[in-house]
C-alpha cells in the first residue's frame, strides 16, 4: 500500500515554485546588470517609445473604439510621468526595465479591453 500525503506533495510543490520564481528573479537580474552601460540608451528609449507611440496610439484606438477615453488618457499620462521621474531621478537600470515593461503590458491591456469590452 503506497501511502501518499497531500501536504508533503503541496510543500514540494510550492518548493519547485519558488525555484522556479528565484530562477526568473535571478535571470532578471543578470540581464540587468548586463544592461547596466546601456542604462541612457534603456532611459532615451523608454521615454521616446512611451511618449511619442504609446501614448498617442492608446489614445486613438481608444477613442475611435469609443472606450473610457478620460479614464485610460490619465492611466497612460500616470504611466509615462512615473518613467519619466524614475528615468530623472536615476533610479537604476532595473526600476526603469520594469517601468518600460510595465508601461507596455498597461498600454496593451488598455487597448485590448477598449476592443473587447467595449
Amino acid at each position: 500500500m503506497i501511502y501518499q500525503n497531500k501536504l508533503f506533495d503541496h510543500q514540494i510543490q510550492s518548493a519547485a515554485e519558488k525555484v522556479a520564481a528565484v530562477g526568473l528573479l535571478a535571470k532578471f537580474r543578470a540581464f540587468a546588470e548586463s544592461q547596466k552601460k546601456m542604462q541612457m540608451a534603456w532611459s532615451l528609449v523608454s521615454l521616446m517609445v512611451q511618449g511619442s507611440i504609446l501614448v498617442p496610439i492608446t489614445f486613438l484606438l481608444v477613442y475611435t473604439q469609443q472606450g473610457p477615453v478620460i479614464i485610460f488618457l490619465t492611466i497612460s499620462m500616470v504611466c509615462f510621468f512615473a518613467s519619466f521621474v524614475a528615468n530623472l531621478s536615476d533610479s537604476g537600470i532595473r526600476v526603469t526595465i520594469i517601468s518600460f515593461f510595465a508601461s507596455i503590458a498597461i498600454h496593451v491591456l488598455m487597448v485590448l479591453t477598449s476592443l473587447f469590452i467595449y
